[in-house]
Formats: structure tokens, sequence, C-alpha cells
């Protein structure tokens, strides 16, 4: 088993190992646990908005898991009324130009919530610079929805 890179905390990225690691043919030396999150608030019924995540420059992004918080109104919850949105979600990478869904799925479909994330069975590559597309569209007959999509997993920085 190779060797756990070790917790620095404070924003210093965690050393892999000193050979690096490989994921898709890229080698990486260090990463750092980040979270990408696109808010898309008052979401009427029967409307589609678009959102984008810019990956920053400094490294790439490894998803990992995905989770989504929604709410009607900014209304109280409780663990029992929790809000689970009609909405569907398209997302493309524009750094390969891939629809990662054949079609636009449902959120509770593919996301998890903050207790329980969805987990890719694959994880994902997002190269610095690229843009992460999104599209949601509300296919409830009569409420609008407060949905914020987390994208969770980790900088990868690759050896220069």
């Amino acid at each position: 088993m190779p060797p756990r890179a070790p917790f620095l905390g404070m924003g210093d990225a965690a050393p892999i190992q000193s050979n690096g690691i490989e994921i898709g043919g890229r080698t990486y030396v260090a990463r750092d646990f980040y979270v990408y999150q696109e808010n898309f608030l008052a979401l009427a019924s029967g409307a589609t908005a678009n959102g984008s995540i810019e990956v920053q420059a400094d490294s790439d992004f490894v998803l990992q898991k995905m989770n989504y918080f929604a709410d009607i109104a900014a209304a109280a919850q409780t663990p029992t009324t929790g809000v689970i949105p009609l909405v569907t979600l398209q997302l493309i990478d524009t750094g390969s130009g891939r629809n990662l869904f054949e079609s636009a799925v449902p959120i509770p479909s593919i996301f998890g919530t903050g207790q329980l994330p969805f987990v890719l069975p694959i994880p994902r590559v997002f190269f610095a610079r690229s843009t992460i597309a999104l599209q949601v569209t509300n296919f409830d007959a009569a409420e609008t929805y407060n949905l914020r999509l987390s994208f969770i997993g980790y900088k990868a920085y690759p050896r220069n």
C-alpha cells in the first residue's frame, strides 16, 4: 500500500509521494481538498438556468463527490422535511467538450446530501483553466427552488 500523505493543514497542499501519482496520464505531486459551489437561486417552475464553474489555473480538479441543498423561500427544514427538488441537471466539461450525462438527470438521482454525498464510481478530472458548464431545469408544476450544488474533491498540482 502506498504511503499516506500527511495532513499539513492551513492551506498547505499535501505532498503525495516522491514520484508523484498518475491520474489520466498526468503526474501530480501534491493535492489539496477543495469544493466548487454553484448556486441557482429562485429557480422558478418551468425555468431553465445556466451556470459555470471556472477551474482555477493553479491546478486540475479531481471531482469525487456531489451534494445538493435545496429550499423553498428559505424556509426552515428538519431532517424529515428536507426539500427534494424536481430539477434536472446537465454537466458539460468544456475542457474535453463532453457531456457527463447522456441526457439531463434529476438532481436526487446523481447528487447526495451533506449527510450522505453521492460518490462518483470513477473520479473525474477537470483540467486547470477549463469550465464546467451546468444547465438546470425546474420541472415542478408550482414550486420555486433555491438550489445549491457542491462539487467535492481536491486540487491536483501537476509536476512542472
